[in-house]
């Protein structure tokens, strides 16, 4: 395999070449979960990968209950498929509780506390209450739970992934936080190897190729819990190699077909940026040192040409207008140029 087909592969797989999906909920179950780590970008980087969506559209999935946010896998905030997000949970949470210990004790934080918390959240919002993170800071210090310094986002965590609560919709400017069992339906469960073959098949079909090391940070399971999921499905993967590296792709590899743009804006903390741990292949000659935060390009918005870090961007929301800034790494061609002028219209009937 080379880098040329690795990057067209991925674009394909990640919807982001020629999208196959028709609406969100589908698009963000082929995925398996969309790191939403920023909201508002986070609609674009679902709606990017759809044919003549909006951000309303996107807006009103999240606010309807179609896609879930919460905390999941790393763990950081994801969209998830309502039909998915129960056994994703019960699949990572023991992992990301583990990794709370050291602060629950620094916090002063424990089981007995979480239980008290969680019984004030599921009293103030029962009956489809919406409350934003202030009211509910509020609610805590009435029943005499502290949380101050990094307590309320614990606090918080804690109670989605018990599944007691995750965001609602949006009351003005602000995301509110509602009751899971009220915005997610019941689903049938799944035994642990049931769920790690289920999440592992879901990342390699729709982030593939990958490598197991790419699949154990994507999904936030020890190397070893990664590997056993992979295992289970490898017999359902293509397999190939780049460089010294085994990658894991759909049995069926996309072809190299014409795209109708390869140049893409991609958002920060976009799934073609934080799927993979190894981002050399995506890196254009010197564009890491170009990148802010030590070459990291999670941090930024990124221009993307033919699969490669281009440059950065930034957007700026006025009363009447969106203005596109550009940081290209080396000037673009014309025809690049008419290419992203056209991604950046895109990028602006979107959120018109």
């Amino acid at each position: 395999m080379t880098a040329k087909q690795l990057l067209q592969q991925r674009l394909t797989n990640q919807q982001l070449a020629i999208p196959a999906f028709k609406n969100a909920p589908e698009l963000v179950h082929w995925c398996g979960a969309i790191q939403a780590q920023d909201y508002e970008m986070s609609k674009w980087a679902v709606g990017m990968r759809l044919p003549h969506a909006s951000q309303q559209e996107i807006e009103q999935c999240i606010a309807d209950g179609q896609l879930v946010r919460t905390h999941v896998l790393r763990p950081t905030w994801h969209l998830v498929h309502p039909g998915d997000v129960r056994w994703m949970l019960e699949l990572s949470s023991p992992y990301i509780r583990q990794l709370m210990g050291s602060y629950n004790r620094k916090l002063e934080l424990n089981d007995t506390i979480y239980k008290k918390s969680n019984k004030v959240f599921e009293k103030v919002l029962k009956n489809g209450k919406q409350l934003i993170r202030t009211e509910l800071a509020a609610e805590l210090q009435k029943a005499k739970i502290a949380t101050n310094d990094l307590r309320m986002n614990f606090l918080l965590i804690q109670a989605e992934l018990d599944m007691i609560i995750c965001n609602g919709g949006k009351r003005d400017k602000q995301i509110t936080y509602a009751l899971f069992e009220e915005r997610v339906p019941p689903a049938a469960g799944k035994t642990r190897q049931e769920a790690l073959a289920a999440l592992a098949l879901r990342y390699f079909n729709s982030h593939g190729p990958a490598t197991l090391k790419d699949f154990s940070g994507w999904s936030g399971l020890p190397v070893t819990a990664a590997r056993e999921g992979l295992q289970l499905v490898q017999d359902q993967l293509h397999t190939a190699t780049f460089g010294e590296l085994t990658y894991y792709g759909p049995t069926h590899p996309a072809e190299a077909q014409p795209s109708a743009n390869d140049v893409l804006l991609i958002p920060n903390y976009d799934e073609y940026l934080v799927a993979y741990k190894d981002r050399e292949v995506i890196h254009n000659g010197d564009s890491a040192s170009a990148l802010n935060r030590d070459g990291n390009p999670l941090f930024s918005n990124i221009i993307l040409v033919k699969g490669q870090i281009a440059g950065t961007w930034k957007r700026t929301f006025k009363k009447k207008d969106i203005v596109i800034d550009l940081y290209p790494i080396t000037p673009f061609n014309k025809s690049t140029q008419a290419r992203l002028d056209k991604e950046i219209a895109r990028f602006k009937q979107f959120y018109s």
